[in-house]
């Protein structure tokens, strides 16, 4: 089998894998607490679509995170019209009523299409990276729930991959794809605020090796993030200034809000969260294996150095992205897929490394172990 025929099997192994997980984690999986966030919010937004449009930029509720994934999901609830439920009467971690699972389906099966569009993305970089990412309960869970994860992530790794190819390209070329990627990292913030931050920071200094001594370049690609996330972002547009610093003082304030300093969870949570698997206990049945989540850090680790050479921009992303989940306040476990991509690629190195370290002993051991005993 040529490499490309092998590649071509893992790739279709990853996506069938990952398609069976999620399917089954959407049927499975109870109410989240986000979800009660996310989808009367929705429902409200297909009100509003198509004649009432106006009215979404002022739209007051949940406006502490952007409107583009709800919007989404406003689009599956207009387009297939399923009953709204009584929320009320729906119970976190208690099984979906048949008659609810309509109006939470419009917004899961659009996050499940997200999530699957980022494993093809992740097989671009490492099939064996997405191997590890479509098993993985975190990535899993968060994209098989009406949460804001899975849509920024796809714009996320849009981003990494277009500066990678416009690192590999001279002239217009260049030009293009690092504008594409400005726009995707808009795009990423307009679905949740931090894919923004984080993304920009990691590629910020790719950009400015892309175009060296030219600061308007490199002007040019933080403004294209910022239009593309105000174009994005229709609560920007009576007033973007005054909406910049209503998200900031949200944020700010929510990361040091009583129900975030009473949750008492240490400054290195996300680390444990990842070796603790907590979707396995807290949902059994639904996930295959929590082992991708367990050994997810520790390969990553030691795949780094073959990541660093190879797809650099996906190792600054893990460690821009490891930095930023311990310093923010806010610990909640779906923030870790801000980062699981770039550590699923930094994992699939691992094996290399290891190989290449034996490799290296077995040349260190051989002539001592060849010479003849006096």
């Amino acid at each position: 089998m040529t490499p490309k025929a092998r590649r071509l099997v893992l790739v279709s192994l990853v996506l069938v894998l990952g398609a069976a997980q999620r399917v089954h984690a959407v049927r499975a999986l109870p109410p989240d607490f986000d979800e009660f966030a996310y989808l009367p919010v929705a429902y409200d937004y297909a009100e509003r679509i198509p004649g009432r449009l106006g009215e979404i930029p002022s739209y007051p509720e949940n406006r502490e995170h952007p409107p583009f994934v709800k919007l989404s999901y406003a689009l599956a609830v207009d387009a297939f019209d399923p009953p709204e439920p009584d929320w009320g009467a729906l119970k976190v971690g208690r099984p979906i009523p048949e008659e609810a699972k309509p109006a939470f389906g419009a917004g899961r099966w659009v996050s499940a299409v997200a999530g699957m569009l980022q494993l093809a993305l992740v097989a671009i970089a490492s099939p064996l990276g997405a191997l590890v990412l479509a098993l993985e309960p975190y990535h899993v869970k968060y994209t098989s729930q009406a949460m804001l994860e899975a849509i920024p992530g796809v714009f996320a790794l849009l981003a990494v991959l277009l500066v990678e190819a416009a690192l590999r390209r001279e002239g217009r070329g260049r030009v293009v794809r690092v504008a594409l990627a400005a726009a995707a990292v808009g795009a990423s913030a307009a679905g949740k605020y931090p894919y923004g931050l984080v993304l920009g920071l990691t590629l910020l200094p790719f950009v400015i090796r892309a175009f060296p001594r030219r600061p308007a370049a490199w002007a040019a690609f933080a403004g294209g993030a910022l239009l593309a996330l105000v174009a994005l972002d229709p609560t920007f547009w009576p007033n973007p200034v005054a909406r910049a610093g209503e998200a900031i003082g949200f944020h700010w304030s929510y990361a040091h809000s009583k129900h975030v300093v009473s949750s008492a969870l240490p400054w290195w949570a996300q680390i444990r969260w990842l070796f603790e698997a907590a979707p396995l206990e807290w949902h059994p049945g639904v996930f295959a294996t929590g082992l991708p989540a367990k050994l997810l850090l520790p390969l990553a680790v030691l795949g780094f150095p073959v990541t660093w050479r190879e797809r650099r921009p996906f190792a600054v992303w893990a460690v821009v992205g490891l930095v930023f989940l311990l310093v923010w306040p806010t610990k909640w476990p779906q923030y870790l897929l801000l980062v699981l991509p770039a550590f699923a690629v930094c994992a699939a190195g691992a094996p290399r490394a290891i190989a290449a370290a034996l490799a290296r002993v077995r040349r260190q051991v051989a002539p001592a172990l060849s010479r003849p005993s006096p």
